[in-house]
């Protein structure tokens, strides 16, 4: 019998990249206002990263910033950050983000720039992972491994917000491609999460006590199967950073494999 349903996030946590943000940030600026702030842009991003700036893993309400300068920027987005914002209530609103991974960093502050009206939040993305595609992408061996066996002892799932085309070409590239047999892609994860589940497979709700949700943006891939009863594993690749709740942690794809050969 199968007891666990496992289910994966996949970017920053199938595979971890840390440089992705500098050619996001070279296109996110490319032919606008605020193009003589790329190289300002990417220290503030990696300021975020360790910690030093801003907080990652908070909710901030969103919308342009009256600033011309990243220290101008920074200073209007510290003044945003909802330190008591629940998940319950960030459901509800339309005008807030969280800060849970790189990706949503780096769009929050295009969107606070004025950068990515209309359809160029897509593009931006696109591009970018277009980039990351033709760099060529690199998978771990031995998390592929453990997740062959866990496949053995449990139910396993990939939820992923990316596009169905993105996530088999990643899986692809970084030789995962025969590690799910279930994915489920353009999740809408928050908001959608619990019914792309329900949608994949009524089964998969039946048991919450059973589910483990395995991902690095706690709102997306943690909160939501937190708040029915599951338990969650916290990919954090930037320690110092402050610290949502979860149920496990860890930092490094070693440390992931190891994890999953816990599992029963």
């Amino acid at each position: 019998m199968q007891n666990r349903i496992v289910i994966f996030d996949l970017d920053g946590t199938i595979y971890q990249n840390s440089v992705f943000h500098r050619g996001y940030l070279r296109t996110l600026v490319a032919g606008t206002w605020a193009e003589s702030l790329e190289a300002d842009l990417v220290r503030l991003a990696e300021a975020i990263f360790a910690g030093r700036e801003l907080d990652m893993n908070r909710f901030y309400r969103r919308g342009r910033a009256e600033a011309a300068t990243v220290p101008e920027l920074v200073q209007a987005l510290r003044k945003r950050v909802l330190p008591n914002m629940t998940y319950a209530e960030a459901l509800q609103a339309d005008d807030v983000v969280y800060l849970g991974d790189a990706w949503a960093v780096l769009a929050y502050l295009g969107d606070a720039l004025g950068c990515l009206a209309g359809d160029r939040a897509n593009e931006v993305y696109r591009l970018t992972r277009l980039q990351m595609e033709q760099a060529g992408m690199h998978g771990d061996r031995g998390l592929y491994e453990a997740i062959m066996r866990l496949e053995q002892r449990c139910r396993v799932v990939l939820l992923s917000n990316s596009y169905e085309e993105t996530v088999r070409e990643f899986l692809r590239q970084l030789g995962f491609a025969g590690a799910f047999r279930e994915i489920c892609s353009s999740a809408n994860k928050p908001y959608g999460m619990i019914a792309s589940l329900q949608a994949l497979d009524p089964a998969l709700l039946a048991r919450p006590e059973a589910l483990i949700s395995i991902g690095d943006h706690a709102f997306n891939d943690l909160m939501p199967i937190s708040a029915i009863g599951g338990q969650t594993l916290w990919i954090d690749p930037y320690p110092g950073i402050h610290e949502p709740e979860y149920t496990w942690c860890v930092h490094t794809l070693a440390e992931l494999a190891a994890f999953l050969d816990t599992i029963s």
